[in-house]
């Protein structure tokens, strides 16, 4: 694990004495030691953390592998409430040592239904920086895998009991370029289903604006009046960007030998595009956290000290007693970028522009790759470093759009509408849409076609220099963007662009609409009969499929996404996915004399049950006195087996479940310990009820999570014959 270019590189760069430098090296030759965090946004994470220091730590700590005491998980020492520890263990213990085995089953299925996320620690760093609270909008710009996002939406959630509103009244926009990756992103936060989060596939250093009605869109919509609009601005924002990720090189051992000083120079200008976009997006008082994976401050610092010339409204904010425990190295205020991969440095731009022609490179530098002249205070910027703590190399910065009371507020005339129902006496003129340009074909990890062509050839090298709005809402425009390629190359993007879209005719967007259902439909009037209470939010109910009906699912927003979707064209803004699936049709489980009376229209018998992913959102509006109360025995019971029948209960539990009728309910679970099964908190699962049994409608990963937590092992169906097939190997 060699790089001459790589160490020389940096020793030029970091103010490290020969010591501290060795330590940085020599860690950065070790493998990264595996971490994972306990979802802080829901009950269970009291009962894992106890689970973990009680059970499993005590179990872990005397283990020898192959004549080697193997160090069991600890906390990470800076993480709020200990939820995230890490794990210093290779595969093949994980893989051969019984301990650890039983151990690494309790991650999986735990991961598996969301109480757990497995993430770099660093990776855990922005999202506790940008200090999310339940009613604000959050952008998310460049947000797979997701595990930022999942993050962000425990944040979104955090101010939840169990049967308090599970619908905070913010909003969460997760976007990122890449079509397959949004699949991903989308896969890795159903885990945490939430009806105020959107997902977006766009290029985020051309987002377009948002808006939102200014007034009420029931209104405008029951009398056909053409809805008026307003920009839309965020609270918080985060900008991970593309990067180098040479801080990454722990655990991508390839950065070793493909490792280029020419990396950061390259994708600088994309990442100032995205941190500026961002900028323009951001309400007073609001905050920007960008961050990257890697070490380099022309990726970092000199990003940074752009923007902030050219967005004189912001400023860093100073975070050095936010995480205590997190030891951190201030921002670098000085920086050598190399002008070729030979590493060939300048004292400054000005040296570096009256070289000799050939001289600085094929690639030309801009001034902003060197140190500002100005004062920024970028000593207030973070670096981690991988041997203070045994981390990865990371950079963050936390950026403050400044308060001045001369500018009108619009995202707070907007928002509070959604939240109290009243309308402004006054709006502000709209910002005016822009058209969207292609970024350099050497950046496709983050390049979507734009929707709307330039309008002209003379323009279309100005929409590659500047950020997409003329007028930015409040003031603070950039002024002296960095150019990254000449008007010829910016031409002949544009245009190629333009034969694509023409090609295809929307880009390539190939999403199903998404449909508001109306309250009186009988598919919604069916699912009240679920025990809803009358204040459920049926307007909020959407679906998803090209007639616009409810088919087979249907998905809950709140207001505010709601209004997003009044005031915006989704194929415009791409969105791909919007809030929670909650409600599901059900296509057997009635017994055939309830399906022969449902024929005959003798009775009406909800064709949708509730969904497990759906319960906690729809659970505030269940009417309290539906809900099946009974014990830890009877969760037991209805674990072992996939359809028990009625007659396996106590009768207790077979009174009051056989007055109930065919279909869809709620059970809750009481607290208690009982027979070696410790059940802290109250549990509230759904339940299908037959004419003659039961079945509780969980998957097999979850019920056999949810085996392991209560009860110490996998009693469910598919954790017994897993059993007895390790018994019969072990056997031969």
């Amino acid at each position: 694990m060699q790089n001459s270019k790589f160490e020389a590189y940096y020793r030029k760069q970091l103010p490290l004495d020969d010591e501290e430098w060795s330590k940085f090296m020599d860690t950065f030759r070790e493998p990264l030691p595996s971490t994972f965090r306990i979802a802080g946004g829901r009950e269970t994470a009291a009962v894992l953390t106890s689970v973990m220091e009680k059970t499993y730590i005590p179990h872990l700590s005397d283990v020898e592998f192959e004549g080697h005491l193997v160090p069991p998980p600890v906390p990470i020492p800076w993480y709020p409430k200990g939820l995230a520890w890490q794990l210093n263990v290779p595969k093949r213990v994980l893989r051969k040592s019984p301990e650890f085995k039983r151990f690494h089953s309790f991650l999986v299925f735990e991961t598996e239904v969301g109480n757990i996320t497995r993430q770099e620690a660093v990776s855990m760093l922005p999202p506790l920086f940008l200090d999310v609270q339940p009613h604000h909008l959050v952008l998310d710009m460049c947000a797979a895998p997701g595990s930022k996002t999942s993050q962000l939406l425990e944040s979104l959630h955090s101010s939840q009991s169990l049967l308090e509103s599970s619908v905070p009244p913010g909003l969460l926009v997760a976007n990122d370029s890449d079509p397959k990756r949004t699949q991903l992103l989308i896969h890795q936060t159903a885990r945490l289903p939430s009806p105020a989060f959107v997902v977006t596939n766009l290029d985020a250093s051309i987002f377009p604006t948002l808006y939102l009605p200014r007034e009420n869109t029931r209104d405008s919509e029951s009398s056909g009046r053409k809805t008026r609009q307003s920009p839309l601005l965020f609270d918080r924002i985060l900008c991970d960007v593309p990067c180098s990720g040479d801080g990454t090189i722990r655990k991508n051992v390839g950065i070793w030998k493909k490792w280029s000083p020419m990396d950061g120079n390259g994708i600088h200008p994309l990442q100032l595009r995205i941190l500026q976009r961002a900028m323009r997006m951001l309400r007073q008082g609001g905050r920007i956290i960008y961050s990257t994976c890697s070490l380099n401050p022309v990726e970092n610092e000199a990003v940074i000290a752009e923007a902030l010339r050219t967005s004189p409204g912001f400023e860093l904010v100073d975070v050095s007693d936010s995480l205590p425990a997190l030891i951190r190295r201030p921002g670098l205020k000085h920086w050598f970028p190399s002008v070729s991969r030979d590493l060939q440095f300048f004292d400054s731009y000005e040296e570096y522009v009256a070289s000799p022609p050939g001289g600085g490179g094929a690639v030309r530098l801009a001034q902003s790759h060197w140190p500002p002249t100005e004062e920024f205070n970028l000593d207030r910027c973070i670096r981690v470093y991988p041997h203070l703590q045994d981390t990865g190399g990371f950079f963050l910065a936390v950026l403050q759009h400044k308060q001045s009371r001369a500018l009108p507020k619009l995202h707070t005339l907007n928002v509070r509408r959604y939240r109290e129902g009243k309308r402004p006496a006054q709006d502000s003129a709209d910002v005016p849409d822009v058209k969207k340009a292609r970024r350099d074909d050497g950046e496709d990890d983050l390049m979507v076609p734009a929707t709307e062509p330039p309008q002209s050839k003379s323009m279309r090298c100005l929409f590659v220099y500047f950020m997409s709005e003329t007028d930015h809402p409040q003031g603070d425009q950039p002024t002296d963007p960095t150019p990254a390629e000449t008007s010829k190359a910016a031409g002949d993007r544009v245009q190629r662009q333009e034969q694509e879209q023409t090609a295809t005719g929307d880009s390539g967007f190939r999403e199903n609409p998404f449909t508001f259902v109306s309250p009186d439909d009988p598919i919604i009037e069916s699912c009240m009969q679920l025990s809803l209470a009358s204040d459920f939010p049926t307007s909020n109910l959407l679906v998803r499929n090209p007639a616009g009906e409810p088919a087979r699912s249907l998905y809950l927003t709140n207001d505010l996404v709601r209004a997003v979707f009044a005031a915006n064209d989704y194929k415009r803004i791409r969105i791909i996915s919007a809030g929670t699936k909650i409600f599901m049709r059900q296509e057997g489980g009635f017994g055939r004399n309830s399906e022969a009376r449902q024929d005959n229209g003798a009775e009406k018998v909800p064709r949708f049950r509730l969904l497990s992913e759906g319960l906690s959102v729809v659970l505030p509006y269940v009417k309290p006195v539906s809900i099946i109360d009974t014990d830890v025995p009877t969760l037991r019971r209805l674990l072992e087996a996939y359809y028990p029948l009625l007659s396996a209960f106590d009768n207790t539990f077979r009174r009051e479940v056989g007055d109930k009728p065919t279909g869809s309910h709620v059970v809750r679970f009481k607290a208690g310990d009982i027979e070696g099964a410790s059940l802290s908190h109250d549990l509230v699962l759904p339940l299908w009820k037959s004419p003659s049994s039961l079945s509780l409608m969980l998957d097999k990963k979850a019920k056999s999570a949810l085996s392991l937590r209560v009860f110490g092992e996998d009693i469910t169906v598919v954790g017994r014959q897993a059993a007895a097939t390790t018994t019969d190997k072990q056997g031969t």
